[in-house]
């Protein structure tokens, strides 16, 4: 896979997994047009509704990109997340920070190359594959405690995972690691586009700094090579950066991500 082909199928799987997230609650809305992605989330919390250029360049211009989401999301009562690429949206950044918009993060698109070595078993600590609800609900209740010291609405994340049964997929690779059997850490991939994508990895606070995240993050990327993805990528946050380099994942782009409010 040369560069450019990994840069696209990359984007190509962000933005699906803004679709699939969307998917997963019935307050929520998917717009495509003109080479733009909105969804629109179960709440107003801004962390949950996207704005993103689907196109492999920088259409439509930044101006009439704004436009559009602003009225999107205004008639909707919500503030959003404009989710950006470095390789192809230096335009939209710069008009982002024109207007004084919050850059939330900057967070390097980060890719594997091959399949890890199986991590080794942890005491007192059973990694399961979500095969049922029950499990995808265990998933949901660890985001939602995991994802409030990042600023994440404890209750904005339990109402985007209230439908459990939709995370039971053939197209998603989902993990559990639950310490003396408790729900504690998690992380999921979503395949597209002929690779997959990392997203929610996440660890109670009471659990972390036992390795529970690199576990399930390196079950999931190896499931998904099993199943045929060609390359793993996720996008990291400062946190979760030296952790995925260490274990062998490279940078590759990056993704500024803002916050907009249209009110």
């Amino acid at each position: 896979m040369d560069p450019d082909d990994l840069l696209r199928v990359a984007d190509l799987n962000l933005a699906e997994s803004f679709r699939e997230m969307a998917r997963w609650h019935a307050r929520t809305e998917i717009l495509e047009r003109d080479s733009m992605l909105l969804t629109c989330g179960p709440d107003s919390f801004p962390a949950l509704s996207f704005a993103m250029r689907a196109a492999a360049d920088a259409r439509p211009m930044a101006e009439e990109f704004l436009r559009v989401a602003k009225a999107f999301f205004a008639e909707r009562k919500r503030a959003f997340s404009i989710r950006l690429r470095s390789h192809a949206d230096a335009d939209l950044v710069a008009a982002c920070e024109a207007l004084g918009l919050p850059c939330v993060a900057d967070s390097p698109g980060m890719v594997l190359d091959a399949p890890l070595t199986a991590a080794a078993a942890l005491k007192g600590v059973e990694l399961r594959m979500v095969k049922q609800p029950q499990d995808a609900a265990d998933y949901g209740r660890i985001v939602a405690e995991a994802y409030e010291s990042a600023g994440l609405r404890k209750e904005s994340a339990l109402l985007q995972f209230a439908l459990p049964d939709r995370l039971v997929s053939p197209h998603l690779v989902v993990a559990v690691a639950y310490v003396e059997g408790t729900p504690s850490s998690c992380a999921m991939g979503l395949l597209s586009h002929g690779i997959a994508g990392v997203y929610w990895v996440g660890t109670i606070p009471s659990a972390r700094r036992l390795g529970l995240a690199e576990l399930c993050t390196r079950a999931v990327g190896n499931e998904a090579f099993a199943r045929g993805a060609r390359r793993i990528v996720l996008q990291a946050s400062a946190q979760g950066e030296p952790v995925y380099k260490a274990m062998g994942y490279r940078e590759f782009t990056r993704y500024p991500w803002y916050l907009c409010r249209t009110r």
